[in-house]
């Protein structure tokens, strides 16, 4: 194994991106995905592919795992009530990762783990039962480093926020500040990391401006020529992400801007 090879488990939308730019600068990177037809894409991209879904013990894992960098992007879809198994899920990949001897583990989160509490949230401010908190424990405590990373909402080529909304009628919370994150940002973020080696932290991700829901949402529909949510009176619960600890300890300047 040499210092140069990093495995990216869920290659997908973001998945995806992160290896193409890591496997143009010089990386060995391979990625995993549940989908046969998705193989050639990620061949193009410059990343060695793997058909793979956790909990599957075929022979071509073993390689996967023998790296020094893996990087976990699985689909948390907590909307549909599948905490618990996504938990299971990293509590096998942690196992995997130890069998494997895996040196560093990068844990793509979401900062869905805070609660609306009206107010601007730092890193401590998680909710600890919620799945994907706990989750973060796991990989926390396998005795293996790591850094976790809670993005906000993502969009970026391919996944415009104009059509986020576009067309929903009586959408509440038009007052509410959004918290995104443009992919290109997410892909710079995780290559400090590995690159600056640090390790041993949980940082949010998310773009310096929360512009109004009503605002953000309303003139990105207008410019991809979509129709515009319609917003009703309603308030709703909000938080705004703070970034300052991960912009502080990577000296890292956001590329994208919101507004």
């Amino acid at each position: 194994m040499t210092n140069r090879t990093i495995s990216i488990l869920g290659c997908g939308w973001l998945g995806k991106q992160l290896g193409e730019a890591l496997a143009s600068s010089g990386y060995e990177v391979r990625g995993s995905t549940t989908r046969i037809e998705n193989a050639d894409g990620l061949r193009s991209a410059g990343i060695i592919p793997l058909i793979y879904a956790v909990g599957n013990n075929i022979e071509d894992a073993r390689s996967f795992f023998h790296t020094e960098v893996l990087i976990i992007s699985l689909p948390q879809r907590l909307r549909a009530n599948k905490g618990e198994e996504y938990i299971q899920q990293i509590s096998e990949v942690v196992a995997e990762a130890r069998r494997g001897g895996v040196n560093r583990i990068v844990l793509f989160s979401t900062t869905s783990v805070y609660p609306d509490v009206n107010r601007e949230v730092h890193e401590e401010d998680a909710d600890p039962d919620h799945p994907v908190a706990r989750a973060e424990r796991i990989v926390q405590l396998s005795g293996i480093p790591n850094t976790i990373v809670r993005f906000a909402g993502l969009f970026g080529p391919g996944r415009e926020p104009g059509r986020f909304l576009s067309g929903k009628q009586n959408v509440p919370g038009a007052a509410s500040p959004v918290n995104l994150i443009h992919s290109g940002d997410c892909v710079e973020i995780v290559r400090c990391i590995i690159e600056g080696n640090v390790w041993g932290h949980v940082f949010n991700a998310c773009a310096d401006d929360h512009p109004s829901k009503k605002d953000f949402y309303t003139k990105a529909a207008v410019a991809q020529g979509i129709a515009p949510p319609i917003f009703s009176d309603a308030a709703a619960d909000y938080k705004i992400v703070s970034n300052a600890h991960l912009k502080s300890l990577l000296h890292y300047s956001m590329i994208h801007r919101l507004i």
